[in-house]
């Protein structure tokens, strides 16, 4: 539904008065069935909730030295002892299933019901490789060996469950082993599974996290910019502009407004600034359940020293002028490290390069850890057709780790769908849930690609690790890549992917059959060689040649 501005608040002059500011009532737009959702499971950085899994027991017996041709298979209870020629050890294996893939944070405890009450009673779960054992056919005489010692357990109590640490062995799905030992010289009787307690396997893990693409703008400017750009009835003030990315024509999830901190609406430099203030409040008040508003400054460093460049800063309950005394990069920096507060607790602030050269930024130096987490995305796209892909293979190759963005880079509503402009570039994020906190953990942590298209979607995993990650060093890397545009018509149909390293070389490639519209591709192992980084990036049919998506680096590690 396009809804005229108008109907939301009146323009207003390019610098409002507090009467300006005055809160209306927030429209509410039915957004959900606009666009198709794109949502999958991808091992990250996000933390979801622990799960536990019962193994399947299949089998459990008893091995005794003094009887070596024996099976006890068939016996209700289980027994460890080290008394000499009376030696006994036990087996249990069990069949473990029902962990997602890209699963993390995979432990093991067996459990067994005890039916002796004992201090100083040490027995230790030990790895068994081979599985091929019967419970019917071990004997002492044909047990299978022992191998890595997981943990021990010294003291038992009857009636109670003696658990065992085998993470080291139980890994994930599969069917595993254990056999137990001990040096005690009396027996320690436990239930079997023929008896009424059998042995137990407790699984628990962290299953994948759960992700949508979400897709939105991360720079714009309203009013307040008023030194140039837009003009009335053309520019807006913030309220505008959150409500005319969300209406229909336009159709973001997100969108980010970044006024220059040097205008004269943002002068004095304060965190009760109106304009500042009216901003902020804005953005909260167009955050609905279909939509995120955010509120950032336009960091414009012309004058140095240390260096020349503009970075957008999302999320500060204050600002700074790049323009006054003693304000360089390297100062912007610190203050983003050391002193600046989120605009809400517990939320990350993040920041990006914006419209950058590859030398900018004086050639990237003083550069930190600290302010490289939270300066991770750069204007690969800015004003709908600037392409910045060598300044972002710059800004890492330099050591800082960015991800793509794009930004419209709007003054105003230029682009919007607004009197005829029309800008399609967006950024896409991998984000658990359309909110402030889930649209800011996926730039925090780079989770995000840059497209030409407003709805194509680029993603991928690397190793089973989601796009945006540090790998550990892994000797080749196998990146399982979906690139899909929910656009059938003419154009959309998705042509190349190429996996590309630091210096621009193509490692692989993928042309996809005609008129494909959703692309799976799984690429070869790839050799990490001495490479820092990987990204990902593709063609359609409307660009011809030239990329048109960018994703997030996957770094290895080096």
């Amino acid at each position: 539904m396009n809804v005229p501005l108008s109907s939301v608040r009146p323009l207003q002059n390019p610098i409002p008065t507090m009467k300006d500011t005055l809160r209306s009532p927030a429209r509410a737009f039915a957004r959900a069935a606009l666009r198709p959702a794109f949502a999958f499971a991808l091992a990250g950085l996000v933390s979801a909730s622990a799960a536990t899994v019962n193994g399947t027991l299949n089998k459990d017996v008893t091995a005794k030295e003094k009887f070596p041709t024996a099976n006890y298979g068939a016996d209700t209870i289980l027994q460890v002892s080290n008394q000499t020629g009376y030696t006994k050890h036990l087996y249990v294996q069990f069949t473990v299933s029902g962990i997602p893939a890209g699963s993390t944070g995979i432990s093991a405890q067996l459990k067994l019901r005890s039916q002796t009450t004992g201090t100083s009673r040490a027995i230790t779960a030990k790895a068994v490789t081979s599985t091929s054992w019967t419970e019917t056919g071990l004997t002492w005489s044909n047990k299978p060996a022992f191998g890595t010692t997981l943990s021990t357990v010294s003291s038992h109590t009857s009636g109670a469950d003696s658990v065992w640490d085998v993470s080291g062995h139980v890994t994930g799905n599969g069917t595993f082993a254990i056999g137990l030992d001990g040096t005690y010289s009396g027996d320690t009787t436990f239930s079997s599974r023929e008896g009424a307690n059998a042995p137990v396997l407790v699984v628990t893990y962290t299953p994948p996290a759960s992700y949508n693409v979400y897709f939105g703008n991360t720079h714009a400017h309203s009013t307040y910019t008023s030194t140039h750009g837009g003009v009335p009835p053309d520019n807006g003030l913030p309220i505008e502009h959150f409500n005319l990315a969300k209406n229909a024509t336009n159709n973001m999830d997100f969108y980010v407004l970044t006024d220059h901190s040097q205008e004269p609406a943002l002068d004095p430099t304060s965190a009760t600034n109106a304009a500042w203030v009216d901003t902020k409040a804005d953005a909260a008040q167009a955050t609905d359940g279909t939509f995120v508003g955010l509120a950032g400054f336009e960091h414009s460093e012309n004058n140095g020293p240390g260096g020349t460049g503009h970075i957008n800063v999302m999320n500060t309950n204050t600002y700074l002028d790049a323009l006054e005394a003693g304000i360089d990069l390297p100062y912007l920096y610190n203050w983003l490290e050391n002193t600046a507060q989120p605009n809400g607790t517990g939320l990350p602030i993040v920041a990006s390069f914006n419209h950058p050269g590859t030398t900018q930024y004086n050639n990237w130096a003083d550069r930190t850890p600290g302010v490289t987490n939270i300066i991770t995305m750069l204007e690969v796209i800015n004003s709908n057709t600037g392409i910045h892909e060598d300044a972002y293979r710059a800004a890492n190759n330099a050591g800082w780790k960015v991800s793509p963005t794009s930004g419209n880079d709007n003054h105003g509503f230029w682009g919007m769908n607004w009197k005829g402009t029309v800008h399609n570039s967006r950024i896409g994020v991998l984000a658990t849930a359309l909110t402030k906190a889930g649209i800011l953990d996926a730039m925090k942590n780079r989770r995000t690609f840059a497209t030409r298209n407003k709805n194509l979607a680029l993603h991928y995993t690397a190793n089973g690790v989601i796009m945006g990650s540090t790998l550990s060093t892994p000797s080749t890397i196998t990146f399982v890549v979906t690139a899909t545009d929910p656009d059938t018509g003419t154009n959309n149909n998705i042509t190349l992917i190429q996996i590309v390293r630091p210096d621009n070389t193509v490692a692989a490639s993928f042309t996809p059959p005609a008129n494909s519209f959703t692309v799976n591709w799984t690429s070869p192992a790839i050799s990490v060689g001495s490479n820092k980084y990987f990204y990902v990036r593709a063609r359609n049919a409307e660009f011809g040649t030239a990329s048109m998506a960018w994703a997030a680096p996957i770094w290895t590690g080096l």
